[in-house]
């Protein structure tokens, strides 16, 4: 990586976190509207830095998965990168997947104790524990559908037959035209 792009990196990601704080300092609606905004550009820029960073070895991999040739490491790594290792980065460092799972566990229990007692001033409270559900379900699920992307990717890249191949290439050669832009 070049000097200026490890700079600019460093830059946006100290900018990422400073406007993190400062939409924490003042929790409002439209702080962190902005901020879930500028998360997704400063993803976005990150996975143009990933790509470039792998260029070189996506080209190779791209002729080796035209050509039919058996894959190398050195292919396999550039393909995973491209394809899962955003997906494989969020199973390794999410660690409350397991908190999640006894969450949603207690929400459970804790609407069929409510579910029993409910009247017209408790029903609000009910509604109350199913939207800590709401909002808890989808990141269970978020996390089961990056395992299951890397499951199926991995089984995909053991014994790639042709199309196979043609999707891993086709999808390097894209990403490569997003980061040439």
């Amino acid at each position: 990586m070049t000097t200026t792009t490890a700079d600019q990196l460093t830059d946006t990601i100290a900018n990422l976190k400073d406007s993190a704080a400062a939409a924490l300092e003042t929790p409002d609606v439209e702080h962190l509207i902005e901020l879930e905004r500028y998360v997704n550009e400063v993803d976005a820029y990150v996975r143009e830095v990933q790509q470039s960073l792998w260029a070189s070895q996506a080209k190779a991999a791209i002729r080796s998965l035209e050509r039919g040739e058996p894959l190398t490491e050195a292919d396999r790594e550039v393909i995973r990168a491209f394809i899962v290792s955003d997906a494989e980065g969020y199973l390794a460092h999410e660690n409350n997947f397991a908190d999640w799972q006894r969450e949603l566990s207690r929400l459970m229990d804790d609407l069929s104790r409510r579910a029993n007692q409910v009247d017209r001033n408790t029903i609000a409270d009910l509604r109350g524990v199913l939207q800590d559900a709401i909002r808890l379900v989808p990141d269970i699920r978020n996390y089961l559908e990056e395992r299951r992307r890397v499951e199926k990717f991995e089984a995909a890249l053991d014994d790639p037959d042709k199309p196979s191949r043609e999707m891993f290439a086709r999808l390097l050669t894209e990403q490569l035209r997003c980061t040439n832009r």
